[in-house]
């Protein structure tokens, strides 16, 4: 079953000029400081991360063992000190790599062979702190969206067909930058 995940990723499923490309471009080094000294670059706030904290779910725990619940009942002085963690990852851009590791759930698709690895869904359970994380990001990103300060072309897709289109449009401008070509 692990071996069909993983063959569902793999490099091989690109054409070669891509995986050029694509080599070259994840030996870059990635710059994440900005002279942009917009509002959405501020540190978070303490209401920013109780929000994102009292909106999460009590959904399974990733590989770091870490519960919603553990987060719902810290005490005032460690809320302040994950909000320090989380600002100084937000500044320096070093993002946790311990965050970036999942655990995978095989589920069955309904009616499906259950032999055959291919009918299974994956579910990636990821780190709480993550999370709370991506959901501070998310809702900055909402509340600019809505004031009309960020373009309503970054909206999340709506339906899987909007990933498909997504996918698609990213392989292609993709295919284009790596062959020195404009994508229009």
């Amino acid at each position: 079953m692990a071996q069909t995940f993983s063959n569902n990723s793999l490099s091989k499923n690109y054409n070669s000029k891509f995986q050029f490309f694509r080599r070259q471009a994840e030996m870059q080094q990635v710059k994440f400081k900005s002279n942009n000294y917009e509002n959405c670059n501020n540190p978070f706030s303490l209401n920013e991360l109780t929000d994102a904290i009292s909106k999460s779910h009590d959904t399974a725990v990733g590989p770091d063992d870490v519960h919603y619940q553990m987060f719902k009942h810290l005490p005032d002085d460690a809320l302040l000190t994950l909000l320090n963690i989380l600002n100084n990852i937000w500044a320096s851009g070093k993002f946790r790599t311990s965050w970036c590791t999942y655990t995978v759930i095989p589920v069955p698709k309904p009616g499906k062979d259950t032999s055959d690895p291919s009918n299974y869904r994956q579910f990636a359970l990821t780190s709480c702190n993550c999370k709370v994380m991506e959901r501070m990001i998310n809702s900055r990103l909402v509340w600019y969206e809505r004031n009309k300060l960020i373009s309503y072309a970054l909206r999340l897709p709506q339906t899987t067909q909007h990933y498909r289109h997504l996918v698609r449009l990213e392989s292609f401008v993709r295919e284009a930058f790596a062959q020195r070509q404009h994508a229009v």
